[in-house]
């Protein structure tokens, strides 16, 4: 998905520079300027996807392009006509495959808006085109069929074969049992944030795993286990408030949270600890943390894991005592 989202956006951002630069050697000076100013929506569609917000780069990427077809057909001599219905059907193709199913229904509404708008301004004479006669109410009703029919069967096609992208994420980055983010959605979703937050702010991330847990497993079974893990990571989630949550091990769990400072990092760690302590059906569900900070302890996700997983090593080294909690060694 990232590469089929970073090429695209490649080749539609180079396509609109030489776009620009065809119609201002050629005296189009309008559709020149068309031009020049949706290339650097195409550059911010990078951005979003260097940021790692594939869906929302393409949905960008798409209603550019959408709005560039209409002005185009607007602003140009040569009206409306077959190439215009392949332009917004590959467009609407390609929302179909890649997009999800809210954003690829608003893609296409958009689209028919657009294109109906185009049609009925060139029909009533309103647009630049020197050749009227191929834009026709036949024209547009053919139009209206033919992109349905793209959007229909592009969709059906993606979600017979793939599955919905919502699956498909759910799938690849949830955890079935707790409804969180799994190991590979948390480590994607934290060096997103990361990244956002910046090396001049503070961030904690807090290790959050179940003491004994293998024994709740033969004590009351796999499926009220499994709604003790549900319950730990609501209570997580509610005492993190909007903080990155996730469920990274059988019985591991992670929260990525920006701060205020250090003091705020060990208090939330603090506040975590005490949540993951409580009786439920008879069991005293009891949980071992180890937190790090960043940018003081590292400044990746990864080795910011790494650091949590050595406090979280501490933190279970005194099992036996009440506090189990440990912050990272500090370092000269």
């Amino acid at each position: 998905m990232t590469s089929i989202v970073r090429v695209s956006v490649v080749v539609v951002t180079i396509a609109l520079f030489m776009g620009s630069s065809f119609h201002a050697m050629t005296g189009q000076r309008d559709l020149a300027i068309l031009f020049a100013l949706a290339t650097p929506l195409g550059i911010s569609a990078w951005g979003f996807s260097r940021a790692g917000h594939n869906e929302a780069a393409l949905a960008l990427l798409c209603v550019v392009m959408v709005t560039l077809v209409t002005m185009v057909l607007i602003l140009s001599p040569l009206g409306v006509h077959d190439v215009v219905i392949a332009a917004y059907g590959g467009i609407v193709a390609i929302g179909s495959l890649l997009l999800t199913r809210q954003r690829f229904y608003l893609l296409a509404a958009f689209t028919m808006i657009a294109g109906s708008l185009a049609f009925v301004l060139d029909l009533n004479g309103l647009t630049r085109s020197r050749i009227g006669e191929l834009s026709t109410w036949p024209g547009y009703a053919e139009f209206l069929v033919i992109v349905t029919i793209f959007a229909v069967l592009g969709r059906y096609a993606s979600e017979r074969l793939f599955g919905s992208l919502e699956d498909l994420h759910r799938v690849s980055s949830g955890d079935p049992v707790t409804g969180l983010a799994n190991r590979a959605g948390f480590l994607h979703g934290a060096a997103a944030r990361l990244k956002a937050i910046g090396t001049q702010n503070c961030a904690v991330l807090v290790l959050v795993d179940l003491d004994a847990f293998r024994r709740v497993n033969l004590v009351i079974g796999h499926r009220a286990a499994d709604g003790v893990l549900k319950d730990v990571g609501s209570r997580l989630s509610q005492a993190a408030a909007s903080h990155l949550t996730a469920r990274i091990g059988d019985d591991e769990f992670a929260v990525l949270a920006q701060v205020a400072d250090e003091a705020a990092a060990e208090a939330l760690a603090q506040s975590l600890h005490r949540v993951a302590q409580y009786e439920q059906s008879g069991v005293s569900v009891r949980a071992s943390v180890g937190f790090a900070r960043f940018p003081r302890d590292a400044t990746s996700i990864e080795s910011l894991l790494l650091a949590a997983e050595g406090s979280l090593t501490r933190a279970k080294d005194h099992e036996h005592e009440a506090g189990r909690f440990a912050g990272p060694a500090d370092r000269i």
